[in-house]
């Protein structure tokens, strides 16, 4: 909540969302998708999950993307059926 609005003093627990201080303890593969010309959540903070992400995949990086527009873009959808049928499939 407060990277999307600075000024805010206090979040209260059913909108505050610490991915940052989380995103190291998931232990399933982890897919960072974010639009370079996000207007609300600086693309920054998607280059800073990933790095902090030990079970991160290939991320996907719009080009173009802002915030609510992301699932416009082609790449979307194919990076998505990647990610579960490569990224999340099981050794036999």
């Amino acid at each position: 909540m407060r990277v999307a609005f600075p000024d805010t003093k206090k979040t209260y627990c059913f909108d505050a969302f610490p991915n940052i201080e989380k995103v190291s303890k998931i232990p399933s593969p982890v897919l960072i998708i974010h639009g370079t010309e996000d207007e609300v959540i600086d693309f920054s903070h998607g280059l800073a999950l990933f790095e902090r992400c030990p079970k991160a995949v290939e991320p996907l990086w719009v080009e173009g993307a802002g915030h609510n527009d992301i699932e416009l873009y082609s790449q979307y959808l194919e990076r998505l059926r990647r990610f579960i049928n490569q990224d999340l499939s099981c050794p036999n």
